[in-house]
């Protein structure tokens, strides 16, 4: 884009009808990809969530729609939550059992240390 210098109203009104049209023109660039991304949005999603499901778009909507329809029973819903919620604790428990035991261990391994060094001071 060449800046223009302005020095007089007439192309003070010229730059400003160039502005507007290039104002406009980006405007309906913007528009025309936000209609894209309106059209794709799901796909994206799914494609961001697994990746090269894209190839697999049609096996993959069957997929979807039965699992929306399984999602929509309350029993499969309620299963689903409270197997959901079985792994999350386990998987927590199990990490605070070993965060524990890393904590464990290194208070032991800092007592033997300690005992070590005072038994050689001795």
């Amino acid at each position: 884009m060449p800046k223009v210098k302005v020095t007089n109203g007439d192309q003070l009104q010229k730059e400003i009808n160039r502005l507007k049209k290039r104002s406009r023109a980006l405007e309906n660039e913007l528009g025309e990809r936000i209609h894209y991304f309106k059209g794709n949005y799901g796909k994206m999603a799914l494609n961001s969530v697994l990746p090269g499901s894209a190839k697999h778009g049609a096996m993959l909507g069957m997929a979807g729609r039965i699992a929306k329809i399984a999602w929509q029973s309350g029993k499969f819903k309620s299963f689903t939550t409270s197997a959901l919620m079985t792994a999350l604790e386990f998987a927590g428990v199990r990490m605070g059992m070993n965060l524990f035991d890393k904590f464990r261990k290194s208070r032991s391994k800092k007592k033997k240390a300690k005992a070590a060094a005072e038994k050689e001071e001795e």
